[in-house]
């Protein structure tokens, strides 16, 4: 780490090598696309490259790295619904009305069906607590790491996944009360 903040290239990328996997799963629980989440990744190396200087704790690199994923990743997703909203306007100031919404797949096996549900459950909740989830579940970050990585209070980690979980349960067993047992 040292290395690497006296200006070690070899040193930086072991770090890369050590942190890429964790990074780019960052990456994807942002974006959701291979392509975005590899640009993601890489762009938020070479903004730590250039901020290795500034890192007062070495030890959290890590974190720190997955914290400019993050607000790359933020970046990014308001960049990409300003562009959607005006190429939505575009469509519909040339046709006269929006475009049509995309149709989904035939129906597929029973496991497949309820990983859609879940996917679009999912996709209903606010972003920063579908982060936290992916953060979580997918990646299984502690609840400190979660904190670290969206820079908020390890409290806010905590909301957020009671929500989400709460709410997801709601959504996917409308006939559950809160608790998980039956209304």
């Amino acid at each position: 780490m040292t290395a690497a903040q006296q200006g070690d290239r070899q040193a930086f990328g072991r770090l890369v090598q050590r942190y890429r996997g964790r990074v780019y799963a960052t990456a994807m629980a942002i974006t959701a696309d291979h392509h975005e989440a590899c640009e993601l990744t890489q762009e938020a190396f070479v903004r730590a490259l250039g901020g290795m200087a500034r890192l007062e704790d070495p030890d959290r690199f890590g974190s720190w790295v997955r914290g400019i994923t993050y607000t790359l990743g933020q970046d990014l997703r308001r960049r990409a619904a300003r562009e959607r909203r005006h190429l939505q306007q575009v469509a519909e100031e040339r046709k006269g009305v929006a475009p049509p919404a995309d149709a989904g797949p035939a129906a597929q096996e029973a496991q497949d069906q309820r990983s859609a549900e879940l996917a679009a459950a999912v996709s209903t909740l606010p972003e920063s607590t579908r982060i936290a989830l992916d953060l979580r579940f997918r990646e299984g970050l502690s609840y400190a790491e979660i904190a670290e990585v969206m820079g908020v209070p390890a409290s806010t980690v905590r909301g957020l996944l009671y929500r989400g979980t709460r709410a997801l349960r709601l959504k996917l067993r409308p006939g559950l009360a809160p608790g998980g047992k039956s209304a």
